[in-house]
């Protein structure tokens, strides 16, 4: 497999997770930034796919819960 493709199958994997499960990729940038594994900068377009994905998140689930309102039981 070239490298090319296989460095673009990374990427789209993690940018994938960080659709899925966007708290989980900020938590192991957050981690890895701490341990200085990594620079303070990189990862930088990651962690915005993961507050995008996490802001999106948020707004479905405001829009569901004004959309569905709990009823009053009595």
């Amino acid at each position: 497999m070239p490298i090319s493709l296989y460095r673009r199958r990374i990427a789209a994997t993690v940018i994938q997770l960080a659709k899925d499960d966007p708290s989980l990729v900020k938590e192991v940038i957050a981690r890895l930034r701490e341990s200085g594994e990594i620079e303070a900068d990189d990862l930088v377009y990651l962690d915005r796919i993961a507050d995008r994905w996490m802001r999106i998140a948020e707004e479905n689930g405001s829009k569901a819960a004004s959309a569905y309102p709990r009823q009053a039981r009595g």
